[in-house]
């Protein structure tokens, strides 16, 4: 997602208004005591550890070659940070299950991006299949609102909040503080490891601490980063003195970025729990800061905030039982609603959409319908409603919507008549037992968020700056939703895919790939190396008609035969460059199982920030 020469405003989950990078990492490992464990970098092997701080800050965090990884125990696939997966790895190695390894690849790559894109103040989601109780968990550890943030139409917009219909003109502009929410990443990791963990809570926080005081080498993607928030930081003495820890007034390629603040901060949550972020010493700065740049949190809103555990939602598709996140999440009606339609076409009979149009113009049209789910837009909804559809959300998750809306397709995009935000981190965890933990975090945000606010070493993002509607239509202090999609699938009672999503076009990826690998029986190497399918990003379409919206394809993607057919299908096609393409495509880490076997199988790609390792 992140390619020399993006442009950083726009690498974020434009459906989604999430930003972060992405992980999901597949996992195997041995069921054992919680037996204390060294996860720290300074007992890997050292020239091991040097070559993968080499990759991660040299590259512009995604592979330089395609590679295949296949173990029959162990394996790690996560975004950006090729440490973070082998501090996974080591989770593993350790005596650690999903769970632990899972917590331990998230809690490091905060440390290693620097808090920039993923944040310990960010939040949490999960889905876990206990092999032992074939059962599968959905927990939520999503923002809180404020209870006392009353009128959420005027917190001040953000910066990227422009781009957003939600994001109307606050008229309060200067109480940067009301941009923030309670954070729910911390009380999620614990959660998830309090349930299913093996090894001691404290001893998941080694790699990122030791990091936090030895110092992250600072990549060109940091350092452009930095040059792009800097005039944010710089809004609070705490933000200056987070962006100084490289010793300099910018921290540059190269730099020794050190965080003992961190670290301390750390070391307090591994050695109290989490509720040191809410009720302990940090919770406490977090409210007399937020509320000194005019935030409406308090000591309550601390205090009260719980993850939520709740049923997910599942559907059987492609002759696959899929499970995604429960409520409040919202991605499974992206999601169902665009299999669902996918098989009423019958896509699963058709050619792979990099070699047909016709697959290729109805994943589109997929797409553009199931888009904002259960949202429809006012043409679309006007169409189906006049045609007796039930297009409400509970309707959406079904069958019989899919198989109403498949066949009137031709009609919702025909040409009228007269016509003259995001990133986050996901994680696909199995381990050796045949658990598996699915977990997506971000910030919401976009890199640091224009706030500046630093709590004891963590930055705070400034998720609720373009979200203003979506809280207008919750109670003060109730759980912001959220469209993530985290998704597992079964063969009968068997696991054959876990997947995790992010960037602008998750929804999108999600489907392309699960209809390739359920569906169409593609191997996951040729649906991972295939072209992405890039999300709506002209904002000027929002209101057009299906058929007047643009479809953006990567220069060089596709030959110009397949072009030709593409037009001819009627499609409103534009070329656009890779390096544009990199910030609009979604990022999936994805791990294949083979049902007979047992094999496990994830894939590096360049260009795709996900790297993979096995034990």
């Amino acid at each position: 997602m992140m390619t020399p020469g993006t442009i950083v405003s726009f690498n974020f989950e434009t459906k989604l208004q999430l930003t972060a990078r992405i992980v999901a990492i597949a996992l195997v490992a041995v069921n054992t005591r919680a037996l204390a464990a060294d996860l720290s970098p300074g007992s890997w092997p050292k020239a091991e550890r040097e070559r993968l701080e080499k990759i991660e800050s040299q590259t512009w965090w995604s592979p330089l070659e395609a590679q295949t990884f296949e173990s029959s125990g162990g394996i790690v696939s996560a975004t950006v940070s090729p440490v973070a997966v082998y501090a996974g790895v080591q989770a593993l190695k350790h005596g650690g299950n999903a769970a632990d390894a899972a917590a331990t690849t998230a809690l490091t790559q905060i440390t290693m991006q620097l808090g920039s894109v993923v944040s310990y103040a960010g939040i949490f989601t999960m889905l876990y299949y206990d092999a032992k109780d074939h059962k599968v968990y959905s927990m939520d550890a999503g923002y809180n609102s404020y209870l006392h943030e009353t009128d959420p139409r005027t917190i001040p917009v953000s910066e990227i909040g422009i781009l957003y219909k939600s994001a109307p003109n606050a008229t309060d502009g200067g109480a940067k503080g009301r941009q923030t929410l309670v954070p729910g990443f911390m009380a999620g990791v614990e959660a998830m490891h309090s349930r299913f963990g093996h090894l001691p809570f404290r001893d998941l926080f080694e790699p990122a601490v030791w990091y936090a005081e030895h110092g992250v080498r600072i990549s060109p993607v940091l350092q452009y980063h930095f040059m792009f928030r800097a005039k944010f930081l710089s809004l609070t003495p705490e933000g200056q003195q987070f962006m100084g820890q490289a010793g300099g007034e910018i921290p540059k390629a190269g730099d020794l970025f050190v965080q003992p603040e961190l670290a301390r901060t750390l070391k307090a949550i591994a050695e109290h729990g989490s509720r040191y972020m809410y009720t302990g010493q940090w919770g406490e700065d977090f409210v007399r800061i937020v509320q000194r740049e005019g935030g409406k949190v308090t000591a309550e809103d601390m205090k009260r905030y719980e993850p939520t555990w709740n049923e997910p939602h599942k559907e059987t598709v492609f002759g696959h039982t899929v499970y995604v996140n429960g409520p409040p999440h919202t991605g499974a009606y992206a999601l169902f609603v665009g299999l669902n339609i996918a098989e009423a076409l019958k896509l699963d009979q058709k050619g792979p959409y990099w070699t047909d149009p016709e697959t290729f113009q109805a994943l589109n049209r997929i797409g553009l319908i199931a888009d904002a789910a259960p949202v429809i837009d006012k043409n679309t909804s006007s169409f189906l409603l006049g045609r007796g559809v039930d297009i409400s959300a509970d309707a959406q998750l079904g069958k019989g919507y899919a198989q109403a809306v498949a066949p009137l397709l031709d009609q919702i995009f025909a040409p009228p008549a007269d016509s003259g935000p995001k990133h986050s981190n996901a994680i696909a965890v199995i381990d050796r037992d045949g658990n598996i933990a699915v977990i997506t975090h971000t910030i919401n945000a976009v890199v640091w968020g224009d706030a500046g606010i630093v709590v004891d070493g963590i930055p705070i993002p400034d998720s609720a700056g373009f979200q203003q509607l979506n809280l207008a239509s919750i109670k003060p202090g109730d759980r912001v939703p959220n469209p993530i999609i985290d998704t597992i699938a079964f063969e009968g009672d068997i696991p054959v895919l876990a997947t995790a999503s992010i960037g602008a076009s998750l929804q999108n990826e999600s489907i392309r790939v699960l209809l390739g690998v359920l569906g169409q029986h593609q191997d996951l190497a040729t649906v991972m190396a295939a072209p992405p399918l890039l999300a709506l990003n002209d904002f000027s379409a929002v209101d057009k008609t299906a058929s007047q919206v643009p479809v953006s394809i990567p220069q060089g993607a596709y030959g110009p035969d397949f072009i030709a057919k593409l037009k001819a299908l009627g499609l409103n096609l534009t070329e656009i460059p890779a390096v544009d393409a990199a910030t609009r495509r979604g990022t999936l880490a994805a791990v294949a199982i083979d049902p007979k076997t047992g094999k496990r199988t994830a894939v590096n790609q360049p260009g795709v920030m996900v790297y993979n390792s096995t034990d």
